[in-house]
Formats: structure tokens, C-alpha cells, sequence
């Protein structure tokens, strides 16, 4: 499995990440969901706090508080490349459906 490195992470709509990765994938990640399952997370809630955030570990992590072992709320990039091919390939099969793909050359 090729190893994917995040070489952007900013905020697209809170509480959502625009990712960039290194081979030009890219697409929305969606941290709500995250936001609301407890305490670890609760700085999150914070708007200023999560336009804080940063790439770490040479893009193999993204996340908050970086920096400051035992504070940080990191992120994996292999689970947010999953995430975000699921929504390409989605997105591509609506507008396959909808006719709207051109026939190959």
C-alpha cells in the first residue's frame, strides 16, 4: 500500500478540512462527526483553535497542538485519503449516472 503524504490542510467550512495530498488527490474531510464523540476532541469546538491546524510526521498526520506532546488531537492521513476516495468515487458515480461523463477518446 503506497504511503500518501498531505502537503495541504486548511479549512474549507467549519467543521471541514480541504486536504491536498502529494500525488494531487484532494477533497473535503469532514471532523464533525469526531468533534462530538467526547472530551478529547471538545477543544475542536473552538473555531479559532481549529483553523490552527497543521501537517505533521512529513504529511503522515494532520491535527492540533502539534507540537505539545499529550495535548495534541492528530489525525491519520491513510483514514482521511479513505474517506475522501469513498467521496470521489461516489461523486463520480452520480455523474456517471446523470450522463454527464464523456465517452473516451
Amino acid at each position: 500500500m503506497k504511503r500518501y503524504r498531505i502537503i495541504e490542510a486548511r479549512v474549507a467550512a467549519y467543521p471541514v478540512l480541504h486536504l491536498t495530498f502529494d500525488d494531487g488527490v484532494e477533497g473535503d474531510y469532514d471532523i464533525g462527526p469526531f468533534i462530538e464523540r467526547g472530551p478529547m476532541f471538545a477543544p475542536l469546538k473552538d473555531r479559532a483553535f481549529f483553523e490552527a491546524v497543521a501537517i505533521g510526521g512529513n504529511g503522515r498526520w494532520f491535527g492540533w497542538n502539534l507540537d505539545h506532546d499529550g495535548e495534541e488531537i492528530d489525525f491519520s492521513t491513510d483514514g482521511a485519503r479513505a474517506e475522501i476516495e469513498r467521496q470521489n468515487v461516489e461523486e463520480m458515480a452520480r455523474q456517471y449516472r446523470e450522463g454527464r461523463i464523456a465517452a473516451a477518446e
